[in-house]
């Protein structure tokens, strides 16, 4: 039993560290490519996304992306300083931030789409033919999408 357990959680590790790999590889191109060709990085790039979809509350924002509220609020900070996003108080509760794209910032997920898009792409097709992350590579994309919330 204790044999079995510990195969699992070492298998269990290894696909961690797979995703580890994967994730820091993928960033790392992405921030490259986007940097590059549109200005800004693949965390920024993710949040004007998902503003692209309406105005988020920073918790809401940090939340969407995977970040703390902290770590947002510098992201969207850096933003504002570009015009790609501004924050405005809420309506009903004005202690409330909400962030929105500006025009130029839905000018520049429009044009980096395309960039994201392709180097996710490529980059993923890369990361299949490394040993280290093929497998989880070929799980990812095996993996029937859930639909949206």
């Amino acid at each position: 039993m204790a044999t079995a357990a510990r195969g699992r959680l070492s298998g269990e590790l290894e696909l961690w560290r797979q995703l580890l790999l994967l994730v820091n590889g993928v960033s790392t191109t992405l921030d490259k490519k986007l940097q590059r060709q549109h200005g800004v990085t693949a965390s920024e790039f993710t949040a004007l996304s998902v503003l692209g979809r309406g105005a988020l509350r920073m918790q809401e924002l940090a939340d969407s992306v995977g970040s703390s509220q902290s770590t947002m609020s510098r992201l969207v900070t850096r933003l504002e300083n570009e015009d790609l996003v501004a924050r405005t108080v809420g309506e009903e509760d004005r202690r409330v931030m909400f962030a929105h794209l500006t025009p130029e910032g839905k000018k520049l997920v429009a044009q980096a789409q395309g960039t994201f898009a392709k180097e996710l792409s490529l980059a993923l097709d890369m990361a299949s033919f490394e040993p280290e992350t093929a497998s989880l590579v070929n799980r990812l994309r095996h993996t029937p999408t859930p639909p949206a919330r």
